[in-house]
């Protein structure tokens, strides 16, 4: 006879679940800004334009009210719709965190997750430098799970208590329990209170607490809902090019061995080890990307330097991640897919900026754009 089924999952419906938050985020999927628009951006010559152009959109609430002004100016062109980008996702995120069902809250949570230690690193880089919480406020991305006043907390904490108020969060002592793994807990106290003074102690820290976060996120996903995989497969792709890229500086840097490497590789991605050496053995980007070829599908057999190459593989990565959304219609992939979206849409506006902000031309920006 078959096992009787749990009362949770005899009664699941994914359409009575999802229906109502899927059908939301399509809505807002409608409002993301197109390929033609992307266009005309490319196109404008001064900040003022762009910044005219995006008043024009969903980003008009943001630029014309709120907190974005209380920090910053129109004036400042290229900073200013950096930051209003940045803004916009984050209500995005916290406003499509609102009605997630119950039952993909904890995926999408552990995801947005990466904020937290995008903010961390933020902060704990910015102690380094002397700035105040005003100073580091206005560059935290708010999509995580730590709140600012626990953002602020961490931010004015002495350099002996930041490990200890860092671990005080529940994000925290998620994440730091995937290093105390390796790590006796008061060698990671002084990797903290040191990362404060010495740069080569700041990197060791920030390769630790992606490493802890890909490897809690790995371990923790899960979820009724079976479309969960296509999501830990792109988490997969992107440990897989972290460490490619990482591979490939350290070699830059003069590292040629094996084991030097391996303390920098983060775990669960399908790059495996040999993949990994023959990455560090490739005389040249060509060999690099046919070592590869099993992980990222490019467009070229070739690149001229490592900027041109990790740039194919972070657009193919978003490709990836955009898949997602349409993955099922009703489903916790929906949601998430959404947020890739939004995520590459920020991206989008990040490059575009950045790209004027360096006189590139239109044309060698766009290579480097997300459509979807």
């Amino acid at each position: 006879m078959e096992p009787l089924k749990p009362l949770g999952k005899l009664f699941y419906n994914r359409q009575l679940t999802y229906g109502y938050a899927t059908t939301r985020v399509k809505a807002r999927k409608a409002l993301i800004l197109q390929k033609s628009f992307y266009e005309d951006l490319l196109n404008q010559r001064t900040f003022d334009g762009m910044i005219a152009m995006l008043e024009r959109t969903y980003y008009k609430n943001v630029m014309t009210d709120g907190v974005l002004l209380d920090y910053f100016d129109p004036r400042q062109g290229a900073q200013f719709i950096e930051m209003a980008a940045e803004v916009h996702y984050k209500d995005v995120v916290n406003k499509v965190r609102s009605f997630t069902p119950e039952d993909g809250l904890p995926v999408l949570n552990m995801l947005m997750r990466k904020w937290d230690i995008l903010n961390l690193r933020t902060i704990i880089s910015s102690k380094r430098h002397g700035r105040t919480w005003d100073e580091i406020y206005p560059y935290l991305v708010s999509a995580g799970e730590l709140t600012v006043p626990e953002l602020k907390q961490i931010a004015e904490s002495e350099p002996d208590k930041l490990y200890l108020r860092i671990k005080a969060t529940q994000v925290g002592r998620d994440i730091l329990a995937q290093s105390s793994k390796d790590i006796h807990k008061a060698e990671l106290e002084q990797i903290f209170s040191k990362a404060l003074k010495n740069a080569q102690v700041l990197n060791q820290l920030q390769i630790l607490l992606d490493a802890s976060y890909y490897r809690y996120l790995q371990d923790s996903i899960t979820s009724s809902d079976k479309d969960v995989v296509w999501i830990k497969n792109t988490v997969a792709k992107e440990i897989d090019l972290r460490n490619i890229i990482n591979v490939l500086r350290l070699k830059q840097n003069g590292v040629r061995e094996m084991p030097l490497i391996e303390p920098h590789i983060i775990p669960g991605g399908r790059a495996n080890l040999l993949i990994l050496a023959n990455v560090l053995k490739a005389d040249s980007y060509k060999e690099v990307a046919a070592a590869i070829k099993s992980l990222f599908k490019l467009e070229k057999d070739d690149y001229r330097s490592l900027s041109e190459l990790e740039v194919a593989l972070q657009q193919e990565l978003a490709q990836e991640r955009v898949r997602v959304f349409y993955r099922n219609p009703n489903s916790i992939a929906t949601i998430v897919g959404f947020l890739f979206i939004k995520e590459e849409e920020m991206n989008n506006l990040r490059k575009i900026v950045r790209g004027k902000n360096y006189h590139l031309t239109p044309e060698e920006i766009r290579p480097m754009l997300v459509y979807y």
